[in-house]
């Protein structure tokens, strides 16, 4: 069997769903009304050709209608949750299951700009096969590169096949089992190590999450901050590099992260001239994912200092609906599915409203914003007294970050230092 990738230029070439004008439904009563004319008029060389074609039409219209039928097919991602720019593979197989052979049949991916195929690095994919004999099986694998944050439904897979000359041919979707989770680049961010101020869970002024120094759950690699004691000398020996120990928590470090997108949704009448407006529109867009590269990379960091990350935003996701909280956990997963779901729309106006409804900052909360405005200052005067520990982190300064200097620092503190020079 014949394989064949199709290149961008092919496939966009490719009108699919052609079918021949004498192919179409009416086309038969035309042949019906010119073999009658032929018989009346006793026009053999005519009979003869009106009958080819009635036959030629039957066969291709029933060839047609059987090609994609008893056809099985199946996909699976190597990986089904990757971060921008990283790479996955994807396993495909087709199977004939019926005793009429396909001269040809196509696969096609959904199209998108920000999933890039094979090593051209083709945007649209589509292969092609030639002569799949019955109840034959082709396996094959694609890898797929994730060029930008978001949710990418794989499964809806286009299949066309037809008769051998395409003077007609069918077009079928199919819906199997595909999505990708495509996380934020993660960018190089420095995270301060949390002091025992913060209230880990624990009653009192003081906060209160303590360690256990009997009981030393893991090591790793020593980092700004760490203080000496936790230094393991025989593992530093050994390794020749600075190896901290990781003590066994008595309560569990939480933190609440809540992402505020209201200052990152595109106003589509900010400009009249189109070209403007587009430039705007990009601009907001690509200021968005830095922001959320910032934030997913420092909860990647304090998820591997063994801190446990809930989520939560007044954002709608990639269906439309509206964002769903996530309490802290050790899942960082389901953290990360909600950052590539999350859009700039905004659906809900109050800020701190639902999680303290749900009763989930028992934990310190961090919360993400374009900028300090006076709904957070108000939000906060009026629930600061509910939650342990709120600290603010903004893209763009404002007079209300002021009046929240103590707890109010510019998302690209994060940054580490040589991002920044």
């Amino acid at each position: 069997m014949n394989e064949e990738a199709i290149s961008n230029r092919d496939a966009k070439e490719t009108n699919p769903m052609q079918t021949s004008y004498f192919f179409e439904r009416f086309a038969i009563w035309v042949f019906v009304a010119v073999l009658l004319v032929s018989i009346w008029f006793r026009m053999l060389p005519l009979i003869i050709v009106s009958v080819f074609l009635i036959l030629l039409f039957f066969m291709i219209t029933l060839w047609k209608k059987k090609s994609l039928t008893r056809i099985e097919t199946s996909l699976d991602m190597s990986r089904s949750r990757v971060f921008a720019e990283e790479e996955f593979t994807v396993q495909a197989s087709i199977v004939n299951n019926k005793w009429l052979p396909l001269i040809w049949i196509e696969w096609e991916f959904p199209e998108s700009t920000h999933l890039i195929w094979g090593e051209g690095k083709r945007d649209r994919y589509m292969i092609r096969f030639l002569w799949m004999l019955w109840y034959q099986r082709v396996e094959w694998a694609i890898k797929g590169t994730a060029l930008k944050r978001g949710v990418y439904q794989l499964g809806k897979v286009k299949l066309r096949s037809g008769d051998g000359f395409r003077f007609s041919e069918i077009e079928q979707v199919q819906d199997l089992d595909g999505i990708l989770y495509v996380y934020p680049k993660l960018v190089p961010v420095h995270v301060a190590p949390f002091s025992l101020s913060l209230n880990w869970g624990a009653k009192g002024k003081q906060g209160g999450f303590l360690e256990d120094p009997l009981l030393v759950s893991g090591v790793r690699d020593y980092q700004s901050g760490d203080e000496w004691r936790r230094i393991n000398w025989k593992a530093t020996a050994r390794t020749g590099a600075l190896i901290t120990n990781v003590y066994q928590p008595i309560v569990n470090r939480e933190l609440m992260m809540f992402i505020d997108v209201e200052g990152f949704a595109v106003d589509e009448t900010k400009y009249e001239d189109p070209k403007e407006q587009k430039e705007y529109a990009e601009m907001k867009k690509r200021e968005f994912e830095q922001f959320l590269q910032i934030i997913t990379s420092v909860a990647v960091t304090y998820h591997k200092q063994g801190v446990q990350l809930g989520f939560a935003s007044n954002a709608s996701d990639h269906f439309g609906r509206k964002q769903r909280s996530v309490p802290p956990s050790e899942d960082l997963t389901r953290f990360l599915d909600q950052v590539a779901l999350i859009t700039a729309n905004v659906a809900g106006d109050k800020i701190l409203v639902d999680i303290l409804r749900n009763g989930i900052p028992k934990c310190p909360l961090f919360l993400f914003s374009k900028e300090v405005t006076n709904k957070h200052v108000r939000s906060y005067q009026e629930n600061k007294h509910k939650i342990p520990e709120i600290r603010f982190y903004y893209q763009s300064a404002s007079e209300h970050a002021a009046k929240l200097a103590k707890i109010a620092k510019p998302i690209d503190s994060f940054r580490a230092k040589s991002m920044l020079g």
